[in-house]
């Protein structure tokens, strides 16, 4: 199982570069620049953390094309990966914070990632382009590249149609905060879609972005993992049974949610739900412990790789460089033995 890292969308480029630099030395196989209504330009970053590498894969996570237009987006990526040939990567997602802001429309988001995906192959493929598409149209555009492997696009899906389209036109998919008791279920689906699909399960990648939290105190981990509680819950209402919660308790944390994040992007203290919810969804969404319970973590990414995953995307709470660190130390022996990580 490759390990990767997700970095805060709102750090700068300096740091973006040095903590990839880091993250190369310490053998992670991805840096993740996570998007967000209160994110940065991510492509102008990557650049520089690209300059500042040499194996380590780069992408942003997770662009909509309701936020930047695909064509920009090819531009972007494909320019990125001159700098960086064969390491660059993507997240192509249906919604998001960022996206929210600008009031996409209520329908038809799957079919625009799914044109963001064919003129995205079209650009890399190069020559003159036209493409005409329920959301997207494209007329006489030129792309300068030609025959680009482009094998690195990932769909950013949780729920039925995302995981359908990531099997049959995407190399990979990325779930989100998916817990181990409900991630057998969707792994189950996925390869149900690419037997459909007549694709080869061993070369498409299947990744859980999930919060790193290990701190050197379990009071400040579990500080952190509160607060933050908020970003967990887009999937509550899928996978609340199977981590024992009852709908009852998934509506309210639903409901709750935008409150919570609007408490956090204003620097107030957010709502946070009953102590016995709140322990049960730091346990099942996060991996949340002190350095005395860094075995127990590790060992739950061991299930992850037992389960199917093929990647991981680790986002840390608290200080990146330490948890890289730690990560590269203690998580990667015991869960890439194979040197997946490694880039070429």
């Amino acid at each position: 199982m490759r390990v990767g890292v997700v970095l805060d969308g709102r750090r700068s480029a300096a740091e973006i570069a040095e903590l990839a630099r880091l993250a190369e030395t310490y053998g992670l196989s991805h840096v993740w620049l996570s998007g967000g209504a209160r994110t940065k330009d991510h492509f102008v970053r990557l650049a520089l953390a690209a300059a500042a590498t040499h194996r380590i894969r780069l992408g942003p996570i997770a662009l909509s094309p309701f936020e930047m237009h695909p064509v920009h987006i090819g531009l972007a990526l494909l320019t990125l990966d001159e700098i960086a040939p064969g390491r660059t990567c993507l997240v192509l997602g249906a919604g998001g914070d960022l996206a929210a802001t600008l009031e996409p429309p209520a329908r038809g988001r799957v079919e625009a990632v799914e044109e963001c995906l064919d003129i995205l192959r079209a650009q890399a493929a190069g020559g003159e382009i036209n493409y005409a598409g329920a959301h997207f149209r494209v007329t006489r555009l030129f792309s300068p590249w030609s025959r680009v492997v482009m094998d690195r696009l990932y769909l950013g899906a949780n729920r039925p149609r995302m995981l359908r389209l990531g099997a049959r036109k995407a190399d990979g998919v990325m779930v989100t905060d998916m817990p181990l008791a409900h991630l057998g279920l969707l792994i189950a689906s996925i390869r149900a879609e690419l037997a459909e699909a007549n694709r080869d399960p061993r070369t498409f990648a299947v990744s859980n972005w999930f919060v790193w939290n290990v701190q050197e105190t379990r009071a400040e981990a579990e500080r952190l993992a509160r607060r933050q509680l908020g970003f967990r819950l887009y999937y509550i209402r899928e996978i609340a049974s199977s981590i024992g919660l009852g709908e009852a308790e998934a509506r309210e944390l639903s409901a709750r949610q935008p409150e919570m994040l609007r408490a956090i992007f204003q620097g107030r203290e957010p709502w946070s739900p009953p102590p016995p919810v709140a322990d049960r969804l730091i346990e099942h969404l996060t991996l949340t412990s002190d350095r005395r319970g860094l075995e127990a973590c590790v060992g739950r990414l061991q299930e992850f790789e037992r389960l199917g995953l093929s990647e991981i995307a680790l986002a840390p709470h608290g200080d990146p460089a330490a948890a890289i660190q730690l990560i590269g130390d203690a998580v990667i022996p015991a869960v890439d033995r194979d040197g997946a990580s490694r880039v070429p």
